[in-house]
């Protein structure tokens, strides 16, 4: 990794000492809702980076995953094992052990044309594996292993392991989980926190795959593929084990620090801004009017998402449950609070 002074500036900013002190500063009631907010959409925008719609139980499954980075456990491949199983539903896709099969990424192309990347061979891959595995265990409970910082770890290891892809299936959402297992083992943040990294990764994915075909398209001219026929390939690599051994990780370095102030700055602290608009508006209407709460919750937060105002559409909708001078309580509350938090 090359030490920018593009990721010297955000080093110094110490993005998750800043995660800290912000969350700290949330009253509890507040804190829990921006929590449990940041797990779910975390869980949400993990599976939308690879194209998925996770069903409710898949949902739960990885969230209850996300709260177990913070039991630290070290890694093991059996370990790993149990994570790849936890992100699967399909029984046929979960692994008993690290693959014992050359896997590859296909970009929709015919042929050999549609191999996009093929990671290491499988003995290689489970070299590289024990190698990864043991560097992140001996990280100590710091925010700083040999001058290594919690961000830079969790970037090395999330990107490394990807890169190795030792599963078959759900190695995406494994890989981003590790960010926050490392960041947890790391003490980069205080127990049950979360900064919800892959929102913004999901916000900027065109840079997130830039930061992977940064050694993902060099790595493919290391391999001659043949197509056999379906998806029957014929794979030779050409290249020396120091390819895979010794990757550059200043492109994913830079991109999870990034990732990581967009978390906190985009994510967190506008959900919170939100939470706290919303609370200031039900709490001025309903100290003025009677209305059912369950319509005034739902009246605030599509003035919320529409700047304050409410559609011709929406008032048609609810006039035969919430009165005129009500609606346009709602809307003037709504963009005053607005307003205010524009200025702060």
């Amino acid at each position: 990794m090359r030490r920018t002074p593009e990721m010297t500036v955000l080093l110094e900013e110490d993005i998750l000492a800043q995660a800290s002190t912000f969350m700290a500063s949330l009253p509890p009631g507040m804190l829990d809702r921006a929590i449990q907010w940041a797990y779910l959409s975390e869980t949400q925008s993990s599976f939308a980076i690879e194209q998925e719609s996770p069903s409710p139980d898949k949902q739960q499954r990885f969230m209850q995953l996300l709260r177990q980075a913070h039991e630290r456990k070290p890694l093991t491949e059996a370990y790993l094992v149990e994570l790849q199983n936890s992100t699967i539903s399909n029984p046929f896709g979960k692994a008993v052990a690290f693959r014992h099969e050359q896997n590859y990424l296909h970009n929709g192309l015919p042929g050999a044309l549609g191999v996009s990347y093929l990671p290491p061979p499988p003995a290689l891959c489970d070299e590289l594996m024990g190698a990864l595995m043991a560097w992140a265990n001996q990280l100590p409970g710091s925010d700083s292993a040999e001058g290594v910082p919690a961000l830079v770890a969790s970037a090395v290891l999330s990107f490394g392991f990807v890169f190795l892809h030792p599963f078959m299936d759900g190695n995406g959402r494994i890989s981003r989980f590790l960010i926050h297992h490392t960041l947890c083992r790391m003490n980069g943040l205080p127990h049950d926190n979360l900064l919800p990294i892959s929102v913004a990764m999901k916000r900027y994915e065109a840079d997130y795959l830039v930061a992977l075909e940064a050694f993902s398209k060099p790595a493919r001219e290391h391999w001659r593929v043949s197509w056999i026929d379906a998806d029957q390939y014929n794979y030779e690599y050409m290249g020396i084990d120091a390819l895979y051994r010794y990757w550059d990780a200043t492109n994913a370095v830079a991109f999870t620090l990034k990732m990581a102030k967009v978390a906190l700055e985009d994510e967190l602290k506008a959900e919170t801004r939100y939470l706290a608009c919303f609370d200031q508006i039900c709490r001025v209407v309903n100290a003025k009017f009677d209305i059912r709460g369950s319509d005034l919750a739902r009246l605030v937060m599509v003035c919320l998402s529409n700047d304050g105002r409410l559609s011709n559409n929406r008032r048609k909708q609810f006039r035969d449950q919430v009165p005129e001078d009500v609606l346009d309580a709602i809307e003037a509350e709504a963009q005053g609070v607005l307003e205010e938090y524009r200025n702060q």
